[in-house]
């Protein structure tokens, strides 16, 4: 599976990308309904943070022509296609002369397929407070087979109670399926604050300075304010930044004029606090 856009796991997990991993388990799901299958390999994704946009997998499926195999990956190339935000999706089969490693028995490779299919992914539920903003989600982006075979979910809210919420959702599936759960990189949730004076001594320096109207988000991503705040309590903070494009794609690109005007901006809001 490979052509997809991919992005940030946060700020872009609402825009209808298809995860390649979620791509991948159903193409394996609709060969497995026709015969049994080994895997032998599986990549898919480099990092927790990024919607995946290419994986691969290597297995045997004895009893079904490669012919079959790309028909069904025709069709679910459409499906997909249509189905998500995704133009240059692709999805082949092709035959390999050596496989490496040791595969997976048919019993395992299922259980593999059952995460891939099962395992919840994307858009979980939308702030009540502000139109358009993700309040939690959370994005399967590694999954990879070694010795054994591992999927790495990054997990987003502002809200920790579902956090804890979604956490426990993605242990009970492990253990249905017989497997481990571990936890890490855990970092606190940065609640919105509907009254910042910060904020508000802000807006008018940057409308001074640039001659229009700053635009004041939220978004879905994790921020090192979040580390702040959960220390100090009542913390009033704004997260500013120049200009990043294409977060944790192959795109990715930096605005350098946008860190001079940042820096700027940065020296007279400090001169007026």
């Amino acid at each position: 599976v490979d052509g997809l856009r991919g992005g940030h796991s946060g700020a872009d997990i609402h825009l209808k990308r298809a995860n390649t991993n979620k791509v991948m388990g159903e193409f394996l799901s609709r060969i497995q309904k026709r015969m049994p299958l080994c895997l032998t390999s599986y990549t898919g994704g480099t990092k927790g943070n990024a919607i995946p946009r290419s994986c691969q997998a290597n297995l045997v499926a004895m009893g079904i022509h490669l012919e079959r195999i790309n028909e069904i990956a025709q069709t679910l190339q459409t499906e997909i296609r249509e189905r998500y935000d995704e133009p240059e999706a692709l999805i082949q089969a092709f035959d390999v002369d050596a496989l490496g490693g040791n595969s997976l028995t048919t019993e395992s490779t299922a259980k593999v397929i059952s995460l891939l299919c099962s395992a919840p992914n994307g858009v979980r539920k939308w702030s009540e407070d502000i139109e358009g903003l993700v309040q939690t989600s959370l994005n399967l982006g590694i999954a990879k087979l070694g010795d054994r075979f591992s999927a790495t979910f990054s997990v987003r809210s502002s809200v920790n109670a579902e956090k804890k919420e979604l956490l426990e959702q993605l242990r009970q599936l492990a253990g249905m399926l017989e497997g481990g759960y571990s936890q890490d990189g855990e970092y606190p949730a940065w609640e919105y604050r509907k009254e910042s004076h910060l904020r508000d001594t802000m807006v008018p320096i940057f409308r001074k300075m640039f001659g229009t109207e700053p635009r004041v988000e939220a978004i879905h991503a994790g921020l090192e304010c979040g580390l702040f705040s959960a220390r100090l309590t009542g913390l009033d903070c704004v997260s500013i930044g120049p200009d990043i494009l294409d977060i944790h794609t192959s795109r990715e690109r930096l605005d350098i004029a946008s860190v001079q005007r940042t820096w700027s901006f940065l020296l007279e809001v400090l001169k007026n606090l």
